[in-house]
């Protein structure tokens, strides 16, 4: 899921396709990818994960669907393609997060932490985190972190690890 999602939350609760309801843990997050991992202890018959796709050779054009709750209702699913890649968003501590894929397929306030998937291949590419519009709702244009990037960082949050991340800090002013 995303990391905006779970941040300061006191508990997290995950709703099943049958209704049910569990506690689930905070495993780790990471600010700069707008990434995080949480657990569930349910038998594995509840879970039915979906398989996890490339990121790196998503293609503007390519047929989407986004999945999430956006306004609170559940298991709404929108379908678009993908408007763009390469994009460049802000993450929740002001860092870029970059190769971010742009789409149309509508992405609204609780579509966040959901799957963006390839229709072709029926995997996750990305995770549904951003909108760009005016009036805070659809306009369009929709953003998701790719999934190669959100799946290295969990994979070392899984491992109990510290994400890091490297960059340049460049400030400008005018001397004389």
């Amino acid at each position: 899921t995303n990391e905006h999602v779970v941040d300061k939350a006191t508990s997290i609760k995950v709703t099943f396709e049958d209704g049910s309801t569990t506690k689930a843990t905070l495993v780790g997050s990471d600010k700069s990818t707008d990434t995080a991992v949480i657990h569930v202890d349910v038998p594995a018959s509840k879970l039915h994960p979906l398989t996890l796709g490339n990121s790196s050779s998503v293609q503007p054009g390519q047929n989407v669907v986004a999945i999430g709750s956006p306004f609170g209702l559940a298991e709404t699913m929108t379908a678009g393609i993908v408007s763009a890649t390469n994009r460049t968003i802000t993450a929740p501590n002001g860092f870029s997060i970059t190769g971010a894929i742009q789409t149309d397929a509508a992405i609204n306030h609780g579509n966040s932490g959901g799957p963006l998937l390839d229709v072709a291949t029926n995997t996750v590419i990305g995770i549904n985190d951003q909108i760009e519009s005016d009036s805070n709702d659809n306009a369009g244009v929709g953003f998701s972190v790719p999934i190669n990037k959100s799946k290295s960082v969990a994979q070392t949050l899984i491992a109990g690890g510290t994400v890091k991340h490297a960059y340049l800090g460049v400030r400008i002013e005018s001397v004389s």
